[in-house]
């Protein structure tokens, strides 16, 4: 009989209870604040770094140089001297190649997030083959990886169901047509001559594709091992692409920097010091564009640390035939490369791409003596 009651006077006694469970909203709204508030604040702190990145590199790549020469002639430096000659270019080169490098490799870094090599198989897969050996040259180009890193995803390309040929025009044109390379010709050697490479760099890659893919069956196809290219990608920010084109120019600058004024210290001694007779003398026999190639193959070296150095042979008198086709071997024939590739591939296809890229190097090469 008592149970009514209580059932009555229990609800007013237990109301309080849940009272304080609407409490943590505040102090989770609060938090939700805060780590909004530290969102945005690193989103201010990374444009800003982007925006103050951009503009000292406009001020090395521009104003550094004039400003050097200046400073040089106030000093009492003789320009026109060996060593005045020397210190010039090292000191305004060094500023304005490592500012191109940074402003390069942050674009390929933020428009790499659109070229994934998941989004590289998508397009490549399916395609005729001449439709395919153009855009596989074409996304080769603009796709920021370097020789060793296009190996394993050639691989992952053929094991996916792109034609062999198409993958292999993209495995050589990922290294060999190489935007900081492109860049760099064009500021040190001229626009013309960066063009020149470029459609040289497209010819060979399209052609090695086509020669080496009809002579191998799509069944021979390479080792088991692979990139895995089937992963879940989520679309990044606008944020997100600038942090990776910020930690692409970081890692690429912390890794470089050294070989970069390393090149630039050797292209300024031959700018002063090096009589410029006798390497124009040796770059103009016939045979100096194979040698070229030869001596380009076992340099294994980032395109940024070989165009500093080509820059001064060039304007001491060496053919520009024989100084690309240097560079092209260094870029597109890299002992690594090739040892990676021995393992993905039979000698017989081995011999057949070294040779058909190494030919068409020297013909390139030849082609650029011929006309420049």
């Amino acid at each position: 009989m008592t149970s009514p009651s209580a059932q009555t006077c229990c609800p007013p006694t237990a109301a309080p209870a849940p009272a304080p469970a609407p409490a943590p909203a505040p102090a989770s709204s609060c938090c939700g604040d805060e780590a909004g508030q530290d969102r945005h604040a690193d989103a201010r702190r990374l444009r800003a770094t982007v925006a103050a990145g951009a503009l000292g590199a406009t001020v090395l790549m521009t104003v550094a140089g004039p400003a050097w020469t200046r400073l040089l002639t106030v000093l009492g430096l003789d320009l026109d001297s060996a060593l005045g000659s020397a210190v010039q270019f090292a000191l305004a080169e060094s500023g304005k190649i490592l500012a191109l490098i940074a402003v390069i490799v942050f674009a390929v870094g933020f428009l790499g997030t659109w070229l994934t090599p998941a989004r590289v198989q998508r397009l490549l897969a399916g395609r005729r083959r001449g439709v395919g050996h153009v855009l596989a040259a074409g996304l080769g180009a603009v796709t920021p990886f370097c020789s060793c890193s296009s190996v394993p995803l050639y691989v992952g390309l053929t094991r996916a169901g792109v034609p062999a040929g198409v993958g292999m025009t993209f495995l050589v044109a990922s290294p060999l047509v190489n935007e900081i390379a492109l860049a760099l010709l064009a500021s040190m050697l001229g626009l013309g001559i960066a063009i020149a490479y470029l459609a040289l760099g497209f010819a060979i890659a399209i052609g090695t594709g086509t020669l080496v893919g009809a002579a191998r069956s799509r069944e021979a196809g390479p080792a088991p091992t692979m990139l895995p290219l089937a992963i879940a990608e989520r679309r990044p920010s606008f944020d997100d692409r600038l942090r990776a084109g910020v930690a692409e120019t970081r890692t690429t600058l912390r890794r470089l920097w050294p070989f970069v004024l390393l090149a630039i210290g050797l292209g300024a001694a031959v700018h002063g010091w090096v009589p410029t007779d006798v390497i124009a003398e040796i770059g103009g026999h016939w045979w100096g564009v194979p040698a070229a190639v030869l001596i380009g193959i076992p340099l294994y070296s980032a395109t940024a640390t070989a165009v500093p150095l080509i820059a001064p042979l060039a304007a001491a008198g060496v053919p520009i035939g024989a100084l690309i086709a240097m560079l092209m071997a260094v870029a597109g024939l890299s002992a690594p490369e090739l040892l990676m590739l021995r393992k993905v591939m039979d000698r017989r296809s081995l011999a057949m791409f070294v040779a058909v890229v190494a030919l068409g190097i020297v013909g390139a090469g030849y082609l650029l003596n011929a006309v420049a």
